[in-house]
């Protein structure tokens, strides 16, 4: 059995893969691609994957790519340990979160990142503070849905790990911790000391 990721670093998308797959033991050989060369929107590459992103994972000549549903396909293909509950609604909440921490806070994200990656004298730091400020407001949602819970499902699931990329982007681009979102912070610090995670900071 052989497993190659195709991936990039630094990249959000490819670390997400790479947590599962260290959570469920899958050794697997890593193809790094130079996104700054181009090297995703070469030909042999979008064969793999129209879009020209990474990751993109070949398994056994089974190629998947978009990393939320790689993950999937990961943790039904092989499914020990389980990363989702059995439970479909209890499934259907935790894809909702996903959805709502990557697609619903995307543009402010993005607004601050593209500030955040600007040399600190270009910087306008009132977009800077205006999108933290718009990110947290946002945050509040998943800061209650994580309720007393360790992890968002209660155990910990891909959920958690779908989200914990972009939250290791919000924490270095200063939207958190913040003491308004009690639950969040330490939910991350948590997700941070896992042994799967630590290879990714």
């Amino acid at each position: 059995m052989a497993i190659t990721l195709y991936d990039a670093s630094p990249s959000a998308n490819s670390d997400r893969v790479k947590i599962v797959l260290h959570e469920k033991g899958l050794a697997y050989q890593r193809v790094t691609l130079d996104l700054a060369k181009k090297e995703q929107k070469q030909a042999e590459f979008l064969k793999l994957n129209p879009y020209g992103k990474v990751p993109v994972i070949d398994d056994n000549g089974k190629v998947l790519f978009e990393s939320c549903i790689i993950n999937e396909y990961l943790d039904e293909q092989y499914p020990q340990p389980a990363l989702m509950p059995k439970d479909p609604y209890v499934r259907g909440r935790g894809r909702i979160l996903v959805d709502y921490g990557l697609r619903y806070m995307h543009e402010p994200y993005w607004a601050l990142r593209g500030e955040m990656l600007k040399k600190e004298t270009e910087r306008d730091q009132t977009i800077i503070d205006e999108k933290r400020r718009e990110m947290r407001e946002l945050m509040r949602y998943l800061d209650e849905a994580l309720g007393e819970k360790p992890y968002f499902l209660g155990e910990l699931s891909l959920t958690d790990i779908d989200l914990l990329a972009r939250f290791i982007r919000f924490e270095d681009y200063g939207a958190l911790p913040d003491p308004s979102l009690p639950r969040l912070n330490g939910w991350l610090q948590k997700m941070k000391q896992r042994p799967s995670v630590k290879p990714v900071l």
